[in-house]
């Protein structure tokens, strides 16, 4: 996949660039974080994690997957203490960096979805945590 391909969700358009630029300065101010530095130690290959993650955000955001993507991030979460505190800090972290490296149409959007994955995230880890918690007794 070529660094100037692009997607343009709502009209706005954003290159493969921008979101592994954003992606990969995200993940090492995770790295660096006090509070989501401590559920991210199970990342052992940053290099990675962060590639996945930008084919993620692409996909979200339109593309087209450009490698295999096939993971379940409710367990990992789940797993890791993932919870509506550690969410809020991960959004606030997350929405910096995007107004760092984006237009405000770009900033605005990619926030926005950040905000009902999160959303959506958080009802799936409540549900695979009452599932867990009563399938281990």
């Amino acid at each position: 996949m070529k660094e100037d391909s692009s997607v343009r969700p709502n009209g706005i358009t954003f290159t493969l660039k921008d979101i592994t630029t954003v992606v990969d300065d995200f993940y090492g101010r995770i790295q660096l974080d006090p509070v989501l530095s401590v559920p991210f130690q199970s990342v052992h290959d940053w290099p990675e994690h962060i590639k996945k993650l930008s084919h993620f955000w692409w996909i979200r955001l339109g593309g087209k997957p450009y490698m295999f993507s096939d993971y379940n991030p409710v367990p990992k979460h789940y797993f890791a203490g993932f919870n509506d505190e550690l969410l809020k800090h991960w959004l606030l972290l997350f929405h910096a960096t995007l107004q760092q490296h984006l237009n405000s149409e770009q900033s605005a959007l990619w926030k926005e979805l950040s905000e009902q994955m999160g959303q959506g995230l958080s009802l799936r880890n409540e549900l695979f945590r009452k599932h867990h918690e009563s399938t281990s007794k």
